[in-house]
């Protein structure tokens, strides 16, 4: 995805963390595998910022970077889910909508009482 949206110099490793989807909820196992890929990128000078790749993994990103900056490996670390939803409610606090261009408006439709 990095390469389709032109940005590959910028994304320098995706790292699996062999978790199953359904011990996703298992935040034990998460966080330290995710942890241990983590503090490996950084020590390795390849990432100065972690970005979850699953939003299944929503609510360990602050976990995730509390751990790090113990463990001396201080690096943000971006829950994607959260960083869409905050874009989202700036979009919506800007009052910017749709583009009539892209996005037509629905055909009118009869309310029936």
């Amino acid at each position: 995805m990095a390469r389709q949206h032109g940005i590959p110099q910028r994304c320098r490793s995706v790292r699996p963390v062999d978790v199953p989807i359904l011990s996703l909820n298992d935040d034990e196992l998460l966080l330290g595998r995710l942890a241990k890929e983590s503090d490996a990128l950084v020590t390795a000078g390849e990432a100065d910022v972690i970005v979850l790749g699953c939003t299944g993994m929503l609510g360990v990103a602050d976990a995730l970077q509390a751990r790090l900056e113990r463990d001396g490996s201080a690096v943000p670390v971006i829950d994607p889910t959260r960083a869409a939803l905050a874009w989202l409610e700036n979009l919506v606090r800007l009052g910017v909508g749709p583009s009539r261009t892209t996005y037509f408006p629905p055909p009118a439709k009869e309310i029936l009482p």
